[in-house]
């Protein structure tokens, strides 16, 4: 009996070693899953939001990008607070936001300074 417990967890941890060593998207964890965060919440609730990331991706920097949708009638100084409260939230303190139009070249639309 307790050589198949044995077997079974050792099987088990075979599978668990190959998933994790064969998965395409490599694990997030620090300022890249606080982002990846923000962006799901931002992503979820406003359908003209692209993208968001860090400004100088691979470096960790304190700004936040927020790519958007060409979109009339939206109040982007708003949405930068949006992105902000999220940060703050999520515990990225003191973030510069940039609310950027999507096309290259890219257009500032919005900027905030986060507490």
């Amino acid at each position: 009996m307790k050589s198949r417990k044995l077997l079974f967890f050792g099987i088990l941890f075979c599978y668990a070693f190959m998933y994790i060593a064969t998965s395409k998207q490599p694990l997030c964890e620090g300022d890249c899953e606080k982002t990846t965060k923000i962006a799901s919440i931002l992503l979820l609730d406003k359908k003209y939001v692209q993208s968001v990331y860090r400004c100088t991706q691979p470096r960790i920097s304190d700004t936040l990008c927020v790519f958007v949708k060409d979109t009339v009638g939206i109040n982007w100084n708003s949405l930068a607070d949006t992105t902000c409260l999220l940060a703050t939230q999520n515990g990225l303190l003191q973030q510069k936001i940039f609310v950027l139009k999507g096309d290259y070249p890219y257009d500032t639309v919005a900027k905030k300074i986060c507490p």
